[in-house]
């Protein structure tokens, strides 16, 4: 896995001594961290600071974390950075909601911060294999885009191999 410091980790929350205390944390483990006091912020910040991962708590004014996570997944689909949902709410029915409108993880407040650090390591883990995984189905498609082209003859039909029996059965011995 690639160092903490080469991954981006957007903290949006409206109780500020809440939000300081884990961006101090997740800067201590090494990650680049931005922070937002609300959904409307949290936008903004999502385009200018490009995250891999968002924490967001989901009460908070105008623009509450569901709102925010599904105007994410929903715009910058296969873009989208990993989101955790971290709130108050405790009902299945709300941690149903939240995984169905898009959020990848889900924490109920208070919990633990090793329990957090883990969740955003483990979902960090996620986004790497996701890129690569991208990566890897990009250099295959050219490959195979390459040899289509190559193997292609005049009318666009693949050629027989040198030696290798003809496609036109007038060529073939009898």
């Amino acid at each position: 896995m690639r160092p903490a410091s080469q991954f981006k980790v957007l903290v949006v929350e409206d109780d500020l001594f809440f939000q300081r205390v884990l961006c101090k944390r997740l800067a201590g483990e090494g990650y680049q961290v931005a922070a937002a006091s609300d959904g409307r912020e949290g936008m903004r910040s999502i385009v200018t600071f490009e995250p891999d991962l968002v924490i967001s708590d989901w009460m908070m004014p105008e623009v509450d974390g569901l709102e925010l996570c599904q105007s994410v997944k929903t715009g910058l689909r296969e873009a989208a950075p990993y989101f955790i949902l971290l709130t108050a709410k405790d009902e299945i029915s709300d941690k149903l909601l939240a995984l169905e409108t898009g959020a990848d993880d889900y924490l109920v407040k208070p919990c633990e911060q090793a329990e957090l650090l883990a969740r955003v390591k483990a979902g960090l883990r996620i986004v790497e294999l996701t890129q690569e995984l991208r990566r890897v189905v990009a250099e295959l498609k050219a490959a195979n885009a390459a040899l289509q082209d190559e193997g292609n003859g005049p009318r666009g039909e693949a050629e027989p191999a040198a030696g290798g029996p003809s496609a036109d059965p007038s060529e073939q011995a009898a």
